[in-house]
């Protein structure tokens, strides 16, 4: 290859965008590989955590591909859960935060608390991550299930190396009443119910979503009424 060709090949890198739907399908065959034998896919996306989704409190936030973090990732980590365990010695924060976590007041992202269907996987769509990812949802005959694929530092060719997947949520199909679109927030938005009577909202990360909002039992306009 002669220079031209280099220098025309970098720029063409840097000028053209990332093939989102590409990408797309690369991180769900990814993640569909590490489901355990006879789980088979009928349908998965990337998808996200809803627009404006609160943070889970940290009892109920999960770590990210902990097994690569770094010496130093670990260590501020350390330091993070010992700053926490003072704030926990003071006996009326203690309180407040027992308080919080069990009776933490519904959202329009989010009803029924973090220990409910819905807050379990709002909890698994905004873990505490160092790495850039893509989480997809995954449907099979059975179950949902939530995959994490890390991604490469190389923006440009995000699969490249990016070996590291890890299951991180699975949960009966039976248990997903339903879905509703809410295009009325932003354009992929959509919100699931759960049979506790639990629901929180996620977004598909690009187009081509169809074939998993067809799954669910009950689907849903955002001007119809949840019941």
């Amino acid at each position: 290859m002669t220079f031209a060709d280099e220098l025309w090949s970098g720029l063409k890198s840097a000028l053209l965008p990332i093939d989102r739907h590409a990408l797309a399908r690369a991180v769900t065959e990814r993640a569909a590989a590490v489901l355990p034998p006879g789980e088979r896919v009928v349908a998965g996306h990337p998808v996200e955590a809803g627009e404006q989704l609160p943070e889970p409190p940290r009892p109920f936030r999960q770590q990210a591909f902990s097994a690569q973090r770094t010496t130093g990732d670990r260590l501020v980590d350390g330091m993070g859960r010992a700053e926490w365990g003072l704030h926990r010695l003071n006996p009326v924060n203690a309180v407040v935060d027992r308080w919080d976590e069990g009776h933490r007041r519904d959202t329009p992202q989010l009803s029924g608390g973090w220990e409910s269907l819905a807050g379990q996987l709002a909890a698994v769509l905004r873990p505490r991550c160092s790495f850039r990812y893509l989480s997809v949802l995954l449907v099979t005959g059975h179950h949902l299930h939530v995959v994490r694929v890390r991604l490469a530092g190389n923006r440009r060719e995000p699969m490249a190396g990016a070996d590291a997947v890890e299951h991180a949520w699975r949960v009966e199909r039976r248990q997903a009443v339903w879905v509703r679109n809410r295009t009325d927030v932003r354009h992929g938005t959509h919100e699931v119910g759960f049979v506790d009577g639990s629901r929180v909202t996620f977004a598909f990360t690009v187009g081509g979503y169809g074939p998993v909002v067809a799954t669910f039992p009950r689907r849903l306009r955002h001007t119809d009424p949840i019941s």
